[in-house]
């Protein structure tokens, strides 16, 4: 009989060696009292992560070939994770302290029913940034879309400090930089929907939990660095373009998933008329802005 450890980490990693090495250090430099398994998923790299990864003692390596995207490649891993607890944790972070014990000390003494669980992230600098959030709502790209940019235009838009806790506090999701859940929570609601490929999983994952009433925390303690920006590198398109494309498809899968039929069709015609204030930005080039009007009205998500 395979024998259970206390935490399954598991990494996926797209051509971020380069950080993912000082990830793993931090990892084994600051977890102790915990019995732990850390397990790499590799969407087909081509920086020499294979050559690197293969012969590490630390780490179950597992090479998938091509780019799954996030939440399948971390479904792969989840395959093979043998924890009673799994920690999805992004390559591009680094643990300052004994981060994976205070998630696991906190979810073993909580009475109450949990969910995900995530930390206060932050920055090089040591600031608190994206950590959690609300759930979308098809309403807010009335916000998003019109309202924020004539603000911003206006230079009437300030920026609102989140809300941090003393312990923790319940939130609609935590980030999938570092989610940290039951497997029991896993194998009840089901783990990453396989229609994504990045962008807006782990928010539809932990809509699924708090629906079978497993509310997600944030928990202060634990201290991670997110080094945002800093992972893959992909020169094949603007970065606009690459994260305009995927986010939008991604937010069509989530409210398809999410919502009623009805609404969600609403939501379609209205959303294109909304976006297209994309034009008024003057750092995307035309060519740009026309590719993603034409994929605005012909994604059709799942």
């Amino acid at each position: 009989m395979e024998q259970v450890t206390d935490v399954s980490i598991i990494i996926v990693n797209y051509n971020t060696l380069h950080v993912l090495k000082p990830c793993l250090d931090s990892i084994e430099a600051h977890t102790q009292g915990v019995s732990y398994e850390v397990i790499v998923v590799d969407n087909g790299s081509t920086d020499g992560s294979a050559e690197a990864l293969t012969g590490d003692p630390r780490i179950k390596y597992i090479p998938t070939g091509e780019n799954l995207g996030f939440g399948k490649a971390n479904n792969r891993g989840l395959e093979v994770a043998r924890g009673r607890y799994i920690f999805f944790l992004n390559s591009d972070t680094l643990l300052l302290n004994n981060a994976v014990k205070m998630f696991l000390d906190f979810a073993e003494n909580r009475q109450e029913r949990t969910g995900s669980i995530g930390a206060i992230l932050e920055d090089r600098q040591g600031n608190a940034i994206h950590s959690y959030g609300k759930f979308p709502h098809m309403r807010d790209d009335f916000t998003k879309l019109l309202l924020t940019p004539l603000r911003k235009a206006l230079h009437l838009h300030h920026e609102v400090s989140p809300t941090l806790p003393d312990t923790w506090m319940p939130v609609d999701y935590v980030t999938g930089a570092d989610l940290f859940v039951a497997r029991q929570v896993l194998d009840e609601c089901g783990a990453f929907h396989p229609a994504f490929f990045m962008y807006f999983e782990e928010s539809e994952m932990q809509h699924r939990f708090q629906q079978h009433g497993y509310p997600s925390i944030l928990l202060r303690g634990p201290r991670i660095v997110h080094l945002e920006g800093e992972g893959g590198k992909d020169g094949k398109s603007s970065k606009f373009l690459r994260d305009c494309l995927r986010q939008q498809k991604s937010e069509y899968i989530y409210f398809k998933l999410t919502r009623p039929r009805w609404k969600y069709i609403l939501y379609r015609i209205g959303h294109p008329i909304l976006r297209q204030t994309m034009w008024l930005n003057p750092h995307v080039t035309m060519s740009d802005k026309w590719r993603v009007a034409k994929e605005l009205f012909t994604t059709t998500g799942i």
